[in-house]
C-alpha cells in the first residue's frame, strides 16, 4: 500500500500501523537531527494530498487486518498537519475501527485554531519541543523565518487547554545544544506550562542531517530526565532492542530503509534471520544501487536510495 506501513513495534506506541500523510520531505522545519533527511520543501502552507486514497487504503486494510495494532499513527515523511485532509482522515478512521488514533507532529502549526480542531478527534497527540530559548530553537529545528518559539509554545499551551485526549511531549536532547543546566531549566518551566501527560526524552541514536546533532549517553539522559522532572521517560534506544518488524522481501527491506536508517543487526533481530543472511541481502541490494550505507557513531547504517519508496 502506498500510504500505510507496518504495523511496526514502537517504544512510544506499542504495535503501530503508520499512515504516511505527507510526501518526503515537506516540513516547516529542517531539524538538524531528522533521520528522514534534509527538508526539500520547507513550507507552512497546508495543502490537499491523497486524502481519498488514504481512507480507501485504510478501509481495505481493516477488512482483514490480522492482529490489531495498538495504535493507528498519523505520521509521515514530513509534517502530517500540513495535510488539509488530516481531520477528515482521523474522523473516517475512527468511524471504521475502535483502534486508537495517534498523531506525531512537530507542533509548528498548533498556533492555527483549525489544526487544533482537526486534532481533537485523535486519542493521543505526540508533539515535540526541543528548546525553550529562541536561539536554541532556531539552531536545532531551523524553522521558517516567520515561525517563532513563542508561536510554538502558545500553540502547545492552547492545544492543552482545548484538547481532551492525551499529550505525550517528545524532547530531543543533543549534546552541547540543549542539554546544559540552563537549557534544561528553561525547558522544565515551559513544559510545566504545557502540562503534558507524558514527557518522552530522546537523543540522536540514528543517522542525522548535521554532525552537530550529537547524542547523549544513557547516563546523561537519565540525569536530564531527573532535571526535567515530572512524568518523564527515556525513549532513546541504546540497546537496539526496539526494532521495526518487517517481512523478508527485498521490497520490504527497501521500503523500511526509506523510512528510517537501520543497521544489519537491527534487521536481523527484526526478521529473526541469521545476521550472515541479512548481510548478504544488504550487500546484494547495495550492489544493485537500491540502498546505500554510511557510518555513524561506529555503526554501519543502511538507507534506501529509491526516492519513490517513501
Amino acid at each position: 500500500m502506498a500510504h500505510l506501513f507496518g504495523p511496526v513495534p514502537s517504544r512510544r506506541l506499542g504495535r503501530s500501523l503508520g499512515v504516511d500523510l505527507i510526501p518526503p520531505k515537506t516540513c516547516p522545519y529542517n531539524c538538524i537531527y531528522c533521520e528522514v533527511g534534509p527538508t526539500t520543501c520547507q513550507t507552512r502552507q497546508r495543502f490537499s494530498y491523497q486524502t481519498e486514497a488514504m481512507i480507501s487504503e485504510m478501509a481495505d486494510y481493516l477488512k482483514d487486518p490480522g492482529p490489531a495494532p495498538d495504535f493507528i499513527t498519523m505520521a509521515g515523511s514530513g509534517e502530517p498537519t500540513l495535510n488539509l485532509g488530516l481531520g477528515r482522515i482521523i474522523r473516517e478512521i475512527k468511524a471504521m475501527t475502535d483502534i486508537p488514533v495517534a498523531v506525531l507532529t512537530n507542533g509548528a502549526l498548533l498556533y492555527l485554531p483549525e489544526v487544533r480542531r482537526e486534532l481533537a478527534a485523535a486519542d493521543v497527540v505526540l508533539p515535540s519541543l526541543d528548546a525553550a530559548r529562541e536561539e536554541t530553537y532556531r539552531a536545532i529545528n531551523r524553522p521558517l523565518p516567520e515561525l517563532s518559539l513563542e508561536s510554538l509554545l502558545e500553540g502547545l499551551m492552547s492545544f492543552r487547554r482545548e484538547y481532551r485526549g492525551r499529550i505525550w511531549l517528545e524532547v530531543m536532547l543533543l549534546k552541547g545544544l540543549n542539554d546544559t543546566e540552563d537549557e534544561l531549566t528553561l525547558l522544565r518551566r515551559a513544559i510545566q506550562k504545557i502540562a503534558p501527560d507524558k514527557i518522552q526524552i530522546n537523543t540522536a541514536v540514528r543517522p542525522v542531517v548535521e554532525a552537530a546533532a550529537r547524542p547523549l549517553d544513557a547516563g546523561e539522559m537519565e540525569a536530564a530526565a531527573a532535571t526535567l522532572g515530572g512524568p518523564v521517560e527515556v525513549i532513546a534506544s541504546f540497546s537496539r532492542a526496539d526494532i521495526v518488524g518487517i517481512s523478508g522481501r527485498d521490497d520490504d527491506f527497501v521500503e523500511m530503509l526509506s523510512r528510517r536508517p537501520m543497521t544489519a543487526p537491527d534487521l536481523a533481530q527484526a526478521l529473526g534471520l541469521p545476521l550472515v543472511q541479512v548481510v548478504a541481502r544488504l550487500k546484494r541490494l547495495q550492489d544493485s544501487g537500491r540502498i546505500s550505507h554510511n557510518r555513524y557513531h561506529d555503526q554501519e547504517f543502511y538507507r534506501s536510495q529509491e526516492t519513490g519508496a517513501a
